[in-house]
């Protein structure tokens, strides 16, 4: 009897542990954890952050640099990148700034499903590579399991180009349904758990990092009660088209909407 007593209790016990390790938690941050994670800076002046994919590349997301409602992307001139040091005070010698070339979005973006929405955004002028504090991304192109622990950067706040981090852990794909917003479930989709933390948000292109590689970028938010959970687009599906953009010599089609679609 103490024993089946004794093999309740640690069943219990790791229960309890799993559930309390479900948890996410917010913390800064550090100097060099994230090279690869650059601040975009547009005329809307929104919290978005891009990828270092090489010295003259930068994934972000689409809406990070089309104007309001997603009718037009910007003129890249409008378009600043900044690396390194991202601290609004004392930047240092490590901080690159960086003005755009020539934005290229998903030809296949669609703004009411958000499928595809990404962007690389070509610089003027390269970063200078190797630095101490910017780096090139390398893209997970392996899968990532069930209940697997990742984590997501973001900027932290209105106003300041602090960066966040805080822990997700990935759900089942077979249960990242869309709830009453009749999503398109694709396959590159990726969801997460429940998200404890009220105060976390979720910008379209907050980037997801596993094991210290990209694995995806922040999609949508999605909310039944309670239960909030975000989905992301995993990168390893559009590596054929950032590959394609990084030596792509025409522009984006004038007029091009993607609401026109």
């Amino acid at each position: 009897m103490a024993k089946v007593v004794l093999t309740l209790v640690l069943l219990f016990g790791t229960v309890f542990g799993c559930w309390a390790q479900m948890e996410n938690f917010v913390r800064p941050v550090e100097m060099g954890e994230y090279s690869s994670v650059v601040f975009v800076s547009t005329p809307r002046d929104q919290q978005c952050i891009g990828i270092v994919i090489n010295a003259n590349h930068v994934l972000t997301s689409g809406t990070c640099v089309m104007t309001n409602q997603a009718a037009s992307i910007y003129p890249p001139r409008l378009v600043q990148v900044i690396g390194g040091n991202l601290l609004p005070y004392n930047p240092g010698p490590t901080r690159q700034i960086r003005t755009a070339q020539h934005i290229f979005v998903h030809e296949n973006f669609r703004v009411r499903p958000n499928d595809n929405n990404i962007a690389i955004i070509r610089l003027a002028a390269p970063f200078h590579l190797p630095s101490n504090a910017i780096e090139e991304a390398h893209i997970r192109m392996r899968i990532v399991p069930e209940g697997y622990q990742c984590d997501v950067v973001r900027v932290a706040e209105t106003g300041t180009r602090l960066l966040l981090a805080y822990n997700v852990f990935i759900r089942n794909r077979n249960l990242c349904d869309s709830c009453c917003f009749q999503l398109i479930r694709n396959e590159e989709n990726l969801c997460v758990e429940t998200i404890t933390d009220d105060n976390i948000g979720l910008v379209q292109g907050d980037a997801m990092f596993c094991d210290g590689e990209l694995t995806a970028i922040a999609a949508t938010s999605v909310s039944q009660g309670q239960t909030r959970r975000f989905h992301f687009s995993q990168i390893r599906f559009y590596t054929h088209w950032i590959q394609q953009q990084l030596t792509r010599t025409h522009p984006m089609p004038v007029g091009w909407n993607p609401n026109e679609f």
